[in-house]
Order: structure tokens, then C-alpha cells, then sequence
């Protein structure tokens, strides 16, 4: 008997939440999105987005911004943010308060190649990415015809590059000489740093910066015309 009248009483209040509840989903989907919380990472100097793209690339009328809560579709709205070049990822979520949460995950250029007349960047995974007309970002270039598995090693050389100081703020460019030899062109300096195969970079430009800091300030760079990295356990510096 008491079990029974536990299970009516709770049925009673299922009874009188329904229309609450009802009510209360009704008045959450035609609220207005007012309010977004944008982030972008990472969000370094290196960047193709910022909020207002992303804004236009969900809403290409001022007028859709304004929309109820009801009318979004947030799966539509991640594989539109998805598919934008420039973006490697993202998630879009409502917050209970009503607010517009967007996460972008974008693409990293850390190098621009051309050859010919084409160019485009390649990215931290070894992706190529056409030029932006937003930006244009501060990168090493790359001269040359690359191939896939070359374009994996340009990556991982230019990852080794930007984690130190010196070899970043010399190194310039990159220049495919033949089949199998690669050339750094030196910020300071009017000479050419011959690196060869760019397999094996991580002992050639330890021993390139390990000159650079013993000879960079001591010595007329200029009347060198080649630094040659090919030979191990050595340096060879010619002059003019």
C-alpha cells in the first residue's frame, strides 16, 4: 500500500513537470544567439583565422547571426568550419546560458614553397596549403620541385630550425640544388651553407650552429662563399 502510494505520488509530480518542462525547451529554442566564445588555437603570428572569418564563414548574412536557437544546426555548422582550408578541426556546443561556443583548431604554415609559378605553404603534418589572401605569414621559403617524402623531411629540417634562436633568426631559405643536395641561404652572410642530403640534417646543422657561435662575430663572413656541411665531424669554409 505505502509502495503504491510512493509510485502516485511520483507519477503526480512527472504530471505537473511536463508542461515546465515543455515550456521551458519552447522559450531555450527561441532564444537568440547574442553571445559567441571564440577560440582559436593555436592563435600565434602565424594565423589565418579570427573571429570575424569565422563568423562570416557560419553566417554569410548579418541577418543569420540573429538566429533562435531552434534554427542552428551545429553539425552543419562544423563541417562548414571543417571544410574551410585553413582550419584542421572543429567543435561548435551551446552552453546552457545560451552562449555559442567555437573551438578552431587551425592549420600551422611553417614554410612557403615555390616552384615555378606555383606557390603554396606546407604545414607541421607536411600538408600543402594554398596561399591566403587574409595573410601572409613569416616563413622560410623553399625553392624547388619536392616529393612527398621530401616534403617530410623539409618539415621535421624546419621544425629543428625554428627550436633554436640562431639557426631561425639566420636561415632564410632553402634551395633544392639536384636530385639528392639541399642549400640554406643565410640571413647574414653572402654565401651559401651546402647541407646535401637532408636526411641526415640533425648532426649538420648542430655543427653549423656550433660555427656560427664561434666564428658568426669574430670573423668577415662576407669573404666566404660556401659553408659545406657534407663531412663529418667537420665544417669546411671557403673563401672567395
Amino acid at each position: 500500500m505505502k509502495n503504491n502510494k510512493t509510485f502516485f505520488i511520483l507519477l503526480l509530480y512527472i504530471i505537473c513537470m511536463i508542461p515546465f518542462f515543455y515550456f521551458s525547451q519552447k522559450t531555450h529554442k527561441n532564444r537568440i544567439i547574442k553571445k559567441f566564445n571564440i577560440v582559436i588555437d593555436p592563435l600565434s603570428e602565424n594565423h589565418f583565422i579570427n573571429e570575424e572569418i569565422v563568423k562570416k564563414i557560419l553566417f554569410s548574412k548579418t541577418k543569420e547571426i540573429d538566429k533562435k536557437i531552434g534554427q542552428l544546426c551545429i553539425l552543419r555548422m562544423e563541417k562548414k568550419l571543417n571544410n574551410y582550408p585553413f582550419i584542421k578541426k572543429s567543435e561548435v556546443f551551446l552552453s546552457v546560458d545560451g552562449t555559442l561556443n567555437i573551438i578552431i583548431l587551425q592549420k600551422e604554415p611553417i614554410l612557403r614553397i615555390k616552384n615555378g609559378n606555383k606557390e603554396y605553404y606546407l604545414t607541421k603534418d607536411a600538408e600543402n596549403l594554398e596561399l591566403s589572401s587574409f595573410f601572409s605569414p613569416k616563413v622560410i621559403l623553399a625553392k624547388g620541385s619536392f616529393s612527398k617524402e621530401e616534403k617530410k623531411h623539409l618539415t621535421n629540417l624546419i621544425k629543428f630550425i625554428n627550436s633554436d634562436e640562431l639557426l631561425k633568426n639566420q636561415i632564410i631559405s632553402i634551395k633544392k640544388n639536384n636530385e639528392n643536395s639541399f642549400i640554406l641561404i643565410p640571413k647574414i652572410g653572402n654565401h651559401h651553407i651546402i647541407l646535401g642530403n637532408i636526411k641526415d640534417f640533425k648532426n649538420k646543422l648542430n655543427k653549423l650552429r656550433a660555427f656560427y657561435k664561434q666564428y658568426l662575430n669574430k670573423i668577415d663572413i662576407d669573404q666566404y662563399k660556401k659553408i659545406d656541411l657534407q663531412y663529418k665531424d667537420q665544417v669546411v669554409a671557403k673563401k672567395r
